[in-house]
């Protein structure tokens, strides 16, 4: 596996998110409710994964408020290798869901965002 060397901060690209259209931001903020209140029932209850449904919710309105994924980065910022996979997670899926709208890029892969570097 060939190394990457890591940019300074000053010379990276900004992440910069692509718009989903309303009814899917919409659509993304119930199911993320959702799962937060399957996942506080499933902290008292032994059937439901209580933590995961609660992780879920939380990212998954992370990708449709601005204000939640501010607030859940400064949460997570105590366990920073979680944070690391979560926000991969959650760019994967917020990527996919906007290339699911209609609004995919031209050249861009399926795997996830391009690169920093790219055009």
């Amino acid at each position: 596996m060939i190394p990457r060397t890591r940019l300074p901060r000053h010379h990276r690209l900004r992440f910069q998110r692509l718009p989903l259209p309303t009814w899917l931001r919409l659509t993304v903020l119930t199911v993320g409710w959702l799962l937060i209140l399957l996942g506080v029932l499933g902290l008292f209850l032994p059937i439901l994964q209580g933590g995961l449904m609660l992780a879920l919710g939380f990212a998954l309105l992370s990708i449709g408020s601005q204000t939640i994924h501010l607030w859940f980065r400064s949460f997570m910022g105590r366990w920073p290798r979680i944070w690391k996979r979560v926000e991969k997670l959650r760019r994967r899926i917020h990527f996919r869901l906007h290339k699911a709208s209609g609004g995919g890029r031209d050249g861009a892969s399926a795997d996830g965002p391009p690169p920093p570097g790219a055009p």
